[in-house]
């Protein structure tokens, strides 16, 4: 009785000291240029406890920034970075399963400094699903208000490519018809109608705008709008951010990855 009375008090707190981490707001990403301290968003909760588990357990420790890309990001957290050699490719490691997204754009938008979760592209990953411990962080650039305009323009045409792909096979025989006969008349009244149905069926499901506020922040500190709406962010860098600045300025290889390996540590911040 008395032994298992013994492994009941070390589970309890082991439980307990495991929850505890999860009060944790802030996390310290270190490397050979410096420390960054990221906030991470409780509005994020899945991304949130996901994270601080693995930095709680090292498991981030020795990883490389194993993608870097000027005014664009530094992306790490590829378990196989750890012992990757020079030759190896890295990018499609993962710690666990892939996690639920958790996109609460316009409130966590792309905008220098943003941590968010790396993940498969649409084609493959139609839910888009966040890696199970990949992430990157914003380095982006200013932009101008017609390039703002031309990301939204991007956005919205995405939008409707997706739609259009959705309706069209209720008129691939009608199509095929017309222009199997050379009805090019009925043919082109077809596709305006299509293409109308496309605009108003993208107009009910909401056209992308940034917001005002975003605007601002876009023109004036930078980063990668073109992500919004797509990847989950979860937490933002709010000291250091020269050291992505740094690390985003190494010289790379043809795969982005740096020449000289940048590694990370992580520890939570009480």
């Amino acid at each position: 009785m008395k032994k298992l009375l013994h492994f009941t008090v070390i589970v309890f707190l082991f439980v307990a000291c495991k929850s505890g981490i999860y009060d944790t707001k802030y996390v310290a990403i270190s490397t050979k240029f410096g420390t960054m301290k990221v906030e991470l968003f409780d509005d994020t909760p899945i991304h949130k406890r996901n994270f601080l588990t693995l930095a709680a357990e090292g498991q981030y420790d020795s990883l490389l920034f194993h993608r870097v890309i000027k005014e664009f990001m530094i992306q790490g957290g590829d378990p196989n970075s750890r012992h990757a050699t020079r030759e190896e490719h890295l990018g499609s490691g993962q710690i666990g399963s892939p996690l639920t997204a958790e996109i609460n754009f316009p409130r966590h938008f792309h905008c220098r400094g943003a941590l968010a979760a790396a993940r498969q592209p649409d084609r493959v990953n139609p839910e888009k699903k966040s890696s199970g411990s990949q992430f990157y962080i914003v380095q982006g650039k200013v932009l101008s208000q017609s390039e703002l305009a031309e990301v939204e323009t991007n956005l919205n045409n995405s939008l409707k490519n997706r739609i259009f792909y959705d309706i069209q096979p209720y008129y691939t025989d009608s199509l095929k018809y017309y222009q199997e006969n050379a009805m090019q008349e009925r043919l082109m009244e077809l596709q305006l109608r299509i293409m109308e149905k496309v605009n108003e069926l993208a107009e009910k499901e909401g056209l992308f705008s940034f917001p005002d506020s975003l605007r601002k922040i876009y023109t004036t500190v930078g980063g990668t709008p073109w992500l919004d709406g797509g990847y989950t962010v979860f937490g933002q860098v709010v000291e250091g951010l020269d050291v992505i600045d740094s690390i985003a300025s190494q010289w790379v290889d043809r795969a982005d990855r740096p020449l000289d390996d940048i590694r990370m540590t992580v520890r939570l911040i009480k």
